[in-house]
């Protein structure tokens, strides 16, 4: 393959070392895969997804041009040995074991699922051309026949690929079939009864797994029906606020390896031995290479360099492997064989150690309407540019952004508030964003129409109350509350600034088209109402005593022409100034606010597709996912609402 743009040295190393580079580029490739391929459910940051993201992409394109590089190698001629040739045919099916994909990453988003069958057609493409390219090199030797063996472990890696894929969003699904629930649902609840009680953990990772295989949450269209009354040993009703948290920190777990990786394939018993043969295979192909190597070409650059990376191959299978046993899936799968020896020994080891599992971020994302206007919404350099690109803004709210651990004190409030959501609705698709929680504290009659504004809009009004509320609490917070009280007040204040977040960051889980315009609307008049101030406001404080003393002025004549179809007819600070006044004078007002934003957050969830939730899990996941696959197990999809 010439190239002419290269200077003539470069072009005589690429000539001559150009497969080897891009092999060992390829390697390179699987290694940052292998390791960082699931460390992104985990890490909610850029620079993780972008890595995964470019050498997911590089993957494949290395394939390619390595392919395109071995078609080039002649056709062997049997009147003439050439140890060179038979050296490069050996990189065809070594490839097809490198780019099998990891176990980390199969795909790495939801479309690369939905397009499976062109993936899979590229699959078999790239297959038979490695197959010609072995045919056509074949010489009889005994380092052709190394190929044997080494085609078999990159065909069984491919066929992992082509088996995720295909199971992954079908009915055929890799974990478990309706028809399997009905014939083991007898063995299930005997597989509690006996297990070990003094092992902690694996009673709550096995209660996630079957609620996730009888929910199967990432298939849109599939209809369930909650088993609570049928099988009452699947409900967790019972269970401590921190213990629902880890038992649906699994459930999502679960819903990632499906949809991401190779794991419900891995741990069946045809992927355990398919994983034995292909690691044999592999190990079987460096061991004759190896003594090929000392016997023929022991100072051969060349085959120095295939022994290396054969080598790094059975390495990095070997770590895939080690790594098998460190596994939620893992943990399944002892339990239910745990009358085999080792297994209790084993899950003894494994047990206490899955708490400390990383199944997601376990941090919540805080975005406040009023820090960003005072202190965050200034030029970016290179502005003009990115506004012209419709970026500037997003890059804006992006560095605005911030993230807090996810405290336990939430998660008790979540439980508790969602149970008494619970006992109001029943088993009814999630339709209301306030209302229940309004009733039950007598509110509904001053403040129904708070909730019944536009989505997006009662959001941004109670996101300005709730900050109105905190800052004139917060003088006397450390003097006249009790913990408990001062607990909900920051809990709220969480949650008001995480919907906040999802509505600037995450508009398309709210399933509202205007979110955007309702935030620019937002900031708009709040910088508008700092700038008639005769002195500069400085911090939220001084902003929201502003809000909460003042009168907010009417809009001008310009101001209304300004206005859209969206937000004409809408004065965001009065709606927030009369909310907030009507919620000062009640003593039970926190009260009221953490549940309107559990509810809120509820009906969010509840109503977002679920391809967002699915994408979200990939991100290092949220809270609006977990409260979504809460509500789930308790939503009758054959249900008709009034």
């Amino acid at each position: 393959m010439h190239i002419s743009f290269i200077p003539g040295q470069l072009q005589d190393l690429w000539d001559l070392w150009g497969l080897e580079i891009l092999m060992l580029l390829s390697f390179t490739i699987q290694v940052i895969l292998t390791v960082y391929g699931s460390r992104r459910k985990d890490i909610p940051g850029m620079w993780i997804r972008l890595t995964v993201w470019f050498t997911y992409l590089l993957s494949s394109l290395f394939a390619k041009i390595i392919i395109g590089k071995l078609t080039e190698i002649p056709e062997s001629d049997p009147d003439e040995r050439n140890i060179r040739r038979e050296l490069k045919a050996l990189f065809a099916p070594l490839l097809l074991v490198q780019i099998g994909n990891p176990d980390a990453i199969t795909a790495y988003s939801i479309e690369d699922n939905r397009l499976g069958l062109r993936q899979l057609f590229t699959l078999v493409l790239q297959v038979a051309v490695v197959i010609w390219i072995i045919v056509k090199s074949w010489t009889h030797s005994r380092l052709s026949y190394l190929y044997l063996p080494l085609l078999v472990s990159g065909l069984i890696k491919y066929g992992e690929v082509v088996w995720t894929l295909k199971s992954a969003l079908t009915k055929t699904s890799g974990i478990i079939t309706v028809q399997e629930i009905d014939d083991h649902e007898a063995n299930m609840p005997s597989l509690f009864r006996f297990l070990p009680h003094d092992i902690p953990n694996i009673e709550l990772i096995l209660k996630a797994y079957y609620r996730f295989i009888s929910l199967k949450p990432h298939r849109e269209n599939w209809l369930y029906q909650p088993l609570y009354d049928s099988l009452p040993w699947m409900s967790i009703d019972d269970y401590e606020p921190e213990d629902i948290f880890q038992i649906t920190d699994a459930e999502l777990s679960f819903m990632y390896d499906v949809l991401y990786t190779k794991a419900p394939i891995i741990y069946t018993k045809a992927g355990f031995i398919l994983r034995l043969v292909s690691f044999s295979h592999l190990v079987i192909t460096l061991c004759g290479f190896s003594i090929l190597f000392q016997q023929n070409f022991p100072r051969h650059l060349k085959a120095c360099f295939i022994a290396a990376v054969l080598g790094g191959a059975v390495v990095l299978e070997a770590y895939q492997i080690a790594q098998l046993p460190f596994s939620d899936w893992a943990i399944v799968q002892m339990i239910k064989h745990q009358h085999l020896p080792f297994m209790i020994p084993c899950l003894r080891i494994l047990g206490p150690r899955a708490t400390n599992w990383k199944r997601w971020s376990n941090t919540l994302a805080q975005f406040n309407l009023m820090t960003f206007c005072i202190h965050h919404d200034k030029p970016l350099k290179c502005g003009r540019v990115l506004k012209f690109r419709g970026m500037d803004m997003m890059l804006k709210k992006s560095k605005n952004r911030r993230r807090v651990a996810f405290p336990k004190e939430l998660k008790v409030l979540m439980v508790e508030e969602m149970r008494d959501i619970d006992r109001e609705r029943g088993l009814k698709p999630f339709n209301h964003r306030g209302d229940w929680s309004l009733g039950r504290y007598d509110c509904l009659h001053d403040l129904k129409w708070s909730v019944q504004r536009d989505f997006d809009k009662s959001i941004t009004i109670w996101h300005i109350a709730t900050d109105i509320c905190y800052y004139s609490d917060s003088e006397t917070s450390g003097q006249h509350c009790n913990a408990a009280s001062y607990t909900k007040i920051q809990m709220a204040k969480s949650l008001s600034d995480y919907m906040m977040y999802l509505l600037a960051l995450r508009p398309h889980m709210l399933s509202m088209t205007t979110s955007n315009i309702i935030f620019r609307h937002a900031c708009e008049k709040l910088k508008s109402l700092l700038l008639e101030q005769e002195e500069s406001v400085k911090d939220e404080k001084e902003t929201c005593r502003i809000l909460r003393m003042e009168r907010v002025p009417h809009y001008s004549k310009s101001e209304r022409r300004s206005e859209t179809v969206v937000t004409s007819k809408w004065h965001i600070l009065r709606d927030a100034q009369r909310l907030a006044r009507n919620l000062m004078v009640r003593e039970n007002r926190w009260k009221v606010i953490c549940s309107v934003w559990v509810e809120m957050l509820c009906y969010a969830a509840a109503n977002c597709n679920v391809d967002y939730h699915s994408e979200q899990i990939r991100r290092g996941g949220g809270l609006i996912t977990h409260v979504w696959i809460l509500l789930a197990h308790k939503t009758d999809k054959y249900h008709i609402s009034d």
